[in-house]
């Protein structure tokens, strides 16, 4: 005969571990402390993360010839900033929290507090952690087909595609595996 499916050793969890779960499931906030002041960051909401979007698209940092235009001294100011902008954006907790301080704390952040990248850190990691990527990722997968967005092919494109393939030579991996 074979052998029996032995059961795996389940323990219990360790009390830390069930104090990050509660702490999950009950959306508790992570506080993050920077130069001895401690900050509350919590799960992200719908207008903050379409806000950190339009942070991290920002016309400056994704056009490729401004980039080249743009010296070294400019780049460095440019990421500072929406360094500091990110994690304003992380911790305004809320539409209205984010519509009428977020210009004032980034501000705060950058030119009087003069955060650095390294400080920031810490907030731009847990803030990375608070998005909710399954929804988002989920949703993002029911709505695929239902819009516009997916590029429909006509079959005249499916089929020279297909005979593409059909006729494509093997590469010299296969000749080297089979012979």
């Amino acid at each position: 005969m074979g052998k029996k499916n032995e059961e795996p050793d389940v323990r219990m969890p360790s009390v830390e571990a069930q104090r990050e779960y509660q702490s999950l499931v009950g959306n508790d906030a992570s506080v993050v402390h920077i130069r001895g002041k401690a900050y509350k960051l919590r799960w992200l909401k719908k207008g903050q993360i379409v806000k950190l979007g339009r942070v991290l698209i920002d016309k400056k940092g994704t056009d490729n010839a401004d980039k080249e235009a743009m010296s070294d001294l400019d780049k460095v100011i440019s990421d500072g900033k929406k360094a500091c902008k990110a994690a304003a954006i992380y911790l305004l907790d809320g539409y209205w929290k984010l519509k009428f301080f977020y210009w004032l704390v980034w501000r705060w952040f950058y030119y009087v507090r003069q955060y650095d990248d390294i400080e920031l850190h810490e907030i731009l990691e847990e803030g990375k952690k608070k998005v909710p990527l399954q929804q988002f990722l989920l949703t993002s997968m029911s709505l695929t087909g239902a819009g516009g967005i997916v590029m429909t092919m006509r079959t005249e494109e499916a089929e020279h595609i297909l005979r593409e393939l059909g006729t494509e030579q093997p590469s010299q991996e296969q000749k080297s595996d089979n012979g």
